[in-house]
């Protein structure tokens, strides 16, 4: 029987900077051996063949979360939360829909809105839209982006934020939580540990 870590991302990314984007059963179990990893990002891949491996992270205290923008054999409606919730106890979901989010809280899960930085306008008005009530976090992607554009930015983040995406050394990494990320979501295992 699943059981969820009841453990929040805003509180796991004090210690632990580098959140794992799992996208197949290798790297899901080569999380295991990552020893700074406390939450992991489910992506592109299908839940319903991790059962035994979301039933091991649980137990060893890891925090699931779930892109449900991609994932396979969810949907992003009232069901597919319940679902994930009910069967799964993933402990959030990540989105870059507003109404996908507003459901999200419906089932007391947390939030993570992404936001895309295409240039700095569309980010402060992507920013603008971000209901507060709905929403617990930020993911701003490309996380390379982040060094440059969140200091010029007019009105501070109205949350705080992770960052995703194009993260291919640790250096770049370093440089996004410098810049005021709370954590960096990555595929590379290297940058697991």
């Amino acid at each position: 029987m699943l059981t969820q870590s009841s453990r929040s991302l805003l509180d796991l990314s004090i210690h632990f900077k580098m959140i794992p984007v799992i996208e197949n059963r290798v790297q899901f179990a080569h999380a295991f051996d990552a020893s700074h990893v406390s939450a992991l990002v489910l992506r592109h891949c299908n839940l319903f063949e991790f059962a035994t491996l979301l039933e091991r992270a649980y137990r060893n205290g890891l925090s699931i979360y779930v892109n449900i923008d991609q994932i396979e054999g969810i949907h992003a409606d009232s069901a597919g939360l319940r679902y994930l919730d009910d069967h799964f106890h993933v402990a959030g979901i990540i989105s870059n829909n507003p109404r996908t989010l507003s459901l999200a809280k419906q089932f007391s899960l947390e939030t993570i809105q992404r936001i895309f930085a295409v240039d700095s306008t569309g980010l402060e008005t992507a920013l603008e839209s971000v209901d507060t009530q709905h929403v617990d976090l930020l993911d701003i992607s490309p996380a390379l982006v982040v060094p440059y554009v969140i200091p010029c930015l007019e009105k501070p983040l109205p949350l705080p934020f992770i960052a995703s995406g194009l993260i291919h050394t640790s250096q770049q990494a370093q440089a996004v939580l410098r810049a005021g990320a709370l954590a960096v979501t990555v595929t590379r295992s290297e940058l697991w540990l």
